[in-house]
């Protein structure tokens, strides 16, 4: 006969009306899916976009049974699990059009769990539960909760389930021991809306746990380069928490990604990177990020030792090589860039443009003094985010922390 442990409380559910699903595992490996509670709600300042979970009512969460392993003292379920969209406009981007041209996708987040609710024996030291297999970690109702992701949009709701549903399953596991023969999880979606929907939309690259923002941070990104001389390289350390984009030989790094941002609405962009040289490389404004809305560019550049507002023109000489370069008429600010700074760009719709360095309002032009888009790279010929780097006279190359941002508002 199982044994009943004591009554336990998940440690994190959210507050108020928001769906979560709650998952149930029997002894067999059987898993239940049912709604917890209803509703939704916009709750994650990492990962974005709508949160919710009303199982059969706005998405089906499914998986099949567990399979469980036993190695040693350890057991380990493992489970495949699927999302349906339910709802009546696709999910998993910001655009809603026939084909976006990006996608932030679909998470499935354990917010809670696993819980030990049975086991066969007393565990010794008290049965603990973890979660082992998983894509990342984000914030959606906490710190630090592991999540699966799925970069495809899901199309509304369809009669009969095709492409409002993943196009394959992904794998959760989770080890216990021996002892453990049932247990509980929460679970919740997060997915981006298109407008009306969805008002504001905001994505989050963090270095020390994205690893390269082209690799493996959810979602992607794309990289560009706009030289002649090719794309250089981009190097991420684990130890100290970067991704460092390493530029020589008048070759470029650019990372971007496409979601829809129009001239009227208010955007921000935040990004904390240090810029790394060792000769006259630094003396440009060549380490770049900045958004475009599809009429203009709003783009700061850092040089060792200035930061301000740049467009993009060809090098003279006949060297064709896009250099950017500070815009006329517009101030900059001294910083000593080769220190980590964290610097937000505010964009007020087509009003002006705001730069804070380490939280101090520091520099601001006119929507009407930016450069009408970049006209030169290839990444950035519509509405597009970006961050990157430059080589002309040399090494100009920079450290990434973190790049954040978000449309439909002007700070985090």
């Amino acid at each position: 006969m199982g044994v009943t442990p004591p009554a336990q409380t998940p440690t994190v559910l959210p507050t108020g009306n928001l769906g979560v699903v709650m998952g149930s595992v029997d002894e067999n490996g059987n898993v239940t899916l049912t709604p917890l509670q209803g509703g939704a709600g916009d709750v994650a300042p990492g990962i974005d976009g709508q949160i919710y979970g009303t199982q059969n009512v706005n998405v089906r969460v499914y998986a099949a049974a567990a399979t469980v392993t036993t190695v040693g003292t350890k057991k380990t379920w493992t489970m495949k699990f699927g999302v349906r969209n339910f709802l009546s406009f696709p999910i998993g981007s910001n655009q809603a059009g026939p084909v976006p041209t990006d996608t932030t996708g679909v998470f499935l987040a354990v917010i809670s769990g696993p819980t030990v609710t049975q086991t066969s024996g007393t565990c010794s030291p008290p049965c603990a539960m973890q979660v082992a297999t998983f894509d990342g970690t984000g914030t959606f109702t906490a710190p630090n909760q592991p999540y699966v992701h799925w970069t495809e949009r899901l199309s509304a709701k369809q009669v009969v389930a095709s492409t409002d549903t993943v196009s394959q399953r992904r794998t959760i596991a989770f080890t216990s021991p021996l002892q453990v023969t049932n247990f509980t999880f929460f679970l919740i979606v997060g997915a981006d809306w298109p407008a009306p929907n969805q008002t504001v939309w905001s994505l989050f690259y963090n270095a020390p746990t994205d690893s390269a923002a082209d690799q493996h941070a959810k979602p992607l990104w794309r990289t560009g380069s706009m030289s002649p001389f090719g794309e250089a390289s981009e190097v991420w350390s684990q130890a100290a928490g970067v991704d460092s984009l390493e530029v020589t030989n008048a070759k470029d790094y650019y990372l971007f990604r496409r979601d829809s941002l129009a001239p009227a609405t208010p955007a921000y962009i935040e990004a904390r990177v240090a810029k790394l040289a060792s000769n006259q490389g630094t003396a440009r404004p060549e380490t770049v990020f900045g958004f475009l809305d599809g009429t203009r560019m709003a783009a700061i550049g850092i040089t060792n030792a200035d930061v301000g507002f740049v467009q993009y023109a060809f090098l003279g000489g006949g060297f064709h090589i896009p250099q950017a370069q500070f815009i006329s008429g517009v101030s900059q600010f001294a910083v000593s860039a080769s220190t980590a700074h964290t610097y937000l760009l505010r964009k007020f719709g087509t009003d002006s443009v705001v730069l804070l360095v380490d939280g101090t309002r520091r520099l601001k032009a006119k929507y009407s003094q930016l450069p009408k888009g970049a006209q030169i790279a290839t990444f950035t010929t519509g509405p597009a985010e970006f961050f990157g780097d430059g080589s002309v006279s040399g090494n100009a190359n920079s450290a990434w922390s973190f790049v954040t941002y978000g449309i439909g508002a002007s700070q985090p």
